[in-house]
């Protein structure tokens, strides 16, 4: 994935534990995030199935936290923290999720993902047409999944025969139902089937 810079005058370095850093320079301290650079935490009911979400992610172009949360399935609610440039980012980021941490939300292992895939039977579409579909899907399923809280779009696979979009989701369920709901009407809704993996 590419790298985001946000540049800060004298900052203390850190990393954070999704992996983003801040390196120093001879002038500034510079902060480089990946784009996906965010930390999704999930609660679960009393029958241990995961029912809520809370995420946050720096945007660095706006220097802002943004934090998203809601029920599984629901577009949810957001909120935004000006990033401020002379406190520590770690601590910043950080204190945007302690109060979802304190209620019992917590990070899931990839294990608790299962795996979904969106099929187009793409037989005798031209190859840059279909590649092009792909993406274009891809980005439109990992929007609506992770603005419902449902997980994310995975590389998916190209073949002269079958595109398949590969999801990576909390609640098979539920997923094949908003995915289909967002597909159907939509200029992908020509999709052969959606069945988990």
């Amino acid at each position: 994935m590419a790298a985001v810079r946000m540049d800060f005058p004298r900052l203390t370095p850190l990393t954070l534990s999704n992996g983003a850093h801040i390196k120093q320079t001879s002038q500034q301290y510079s902060c480089y995030l990946s784009a996906d650079a965010m930390i999704r935490l999930y609660k679960r009911d009393e029958n241990d199935t995961v029912a809520a979400y809370h995420e946050a992610w720096i945007e660095p172009q706006n220097r802002r936290i943004v934090e998203h949360w809601g029920y599984l399935g629901d577009s949810g609610e957001t909120a935004t923290h000006r990033i401020h440039i002379l406190g520590s980012l770690e601590r910043q980021f950080d204190g945007v999720l302690e109060p979802a941490r304190a209620l019992g939300f917590s990070e899931l292992p990839e294990s608790a993902f299962a795996t979904l895939i969106v099929a187009y039977d793409v037989r005798g579409v031209d190859p840059d047409e279909a590649k092009d579909k792909q993406e274009d899907i891809e980005e439109a399923l990992n929007e609506k999944l992770g603005w419902t809280g449902l997980g994310y779009c995975d590389d998916g696979r190209l073949s002269a025969e079958a595109l398949e979009i590969c999801c990576r989701v909390v609640n098979v369920d539920l997923a094949r139902k908003v995915i289909s709901e967002s597909l159907d009407g939509s200029v992908f809704s020509d999709y052969s089937r959606i069945y988990q993996e």
